[in-house]
């Protein structure tokens, strides 16, 4: 007989609690799991120490963290995350007539889950675009994604530094100081860095310990883009906002 880890089989039982509300105190899971305050106490640490819950400082409440959305992307949670925001992204779309991408972070890499096209209203998930992924530091959106990770020095650390065209950001200093400027203005920029010609500007979603679940971004020709900037930001910055009520 397989032998069984008490540890594990407690820390599950209390993340299980989640699938039922979003908020739970350290008394409400005692009773619950009938575990003692302190057993509580230290898995709850042990769970936030590690990324997947966290402690609302304002009304003392526990609540999963952005984490839950990183493991299970490649299941079914990232199609409830494409269904919920398949609405307000084509809505953006619509109305400011740019392509518009929703991105996650895979490791290193962003990948595609969504694009929609102005001219179609297409969805393109990523089982139909197989290979869709970029390095982190060559997007708006691996930016986003970079800076809202909640393990920034990890990744810089770790990532390929990527070049595709001459404005590529490729070392690591220069990196790290840029995305100070992303987390400050929560806007990503990409003038030129993937395509030449093409510009690109990102935002995040973000998950209420402010880890960003995903990121979403726009894209279209220089002259166009720039002239249109300003509406741009202030339109993507709203989706933004709708998709975060969304997913809370």
């Amino acid at each position: 007989m397989a032998e069984r880890n008490s540890s594990l089989e407690k820390a599950l039982a209390v993340l299980d609690l989640f699938q039922f509300r979003q908020r739970w105190t350290m008394t409400e899971i005692a009773q619950h799991t009938g575990y003692s305050n302190a057993a509580v106490a230290r898995i709850l640490n042990s769970l936030e120490s590690m990324h997947y819950v966290f402690q609302d400082k304002i009304d003392g409440g526990y609540y999963l963290t952005s984490k839950m959305y990183v493991l299970g992307r490649n299941t079914q949670l990232k199609n409830q995350l494409i269904n919920i925001l398949d609405e307000p992204v084509g809505t953006l779309c619509r109305r400011i007539g740019f392509s518009v991408t929703v991105a996650i972070r895979k490791g290193t890499q962003s990948v595609t889950i969504m694009r929609k096209d102005p001219q179609t209203g297409l969805t393109l998930s990523l089982i139909q675009t197989v290979g869709d992924t970029i390095s982190l530091n060559t997007t708006a959106m691996g930016k986003v994604l970079t800076a809202f990770s909640g393990e920034t020095e990890n990744l810089l650390n770790r990532m390929d530094y990527v070049k595709l065209t001459k404005r590529s950001v490729t070392d690591r200093d220069e990196f790290a100081e840029l995305l100070q400027e992303v987390r400050a203005q929560r806007l990503a920029y990409d003038m030129e860095e993937v395509t030449e010609g093409l510009v690109c500007v990102a935002t995040p979603v973000l998950a209420k310990d402010g880890i960003a679940i995903c990121s979403i971004s726009i894209n279209g020709y220089k002259e166009r883009m720039i002239r249109s900037l300003d509406s741009i930001i202030m339109r993507l910055q709203d989706c933004a906002r709708e998709c975060e009520k969304l997913l809370q």
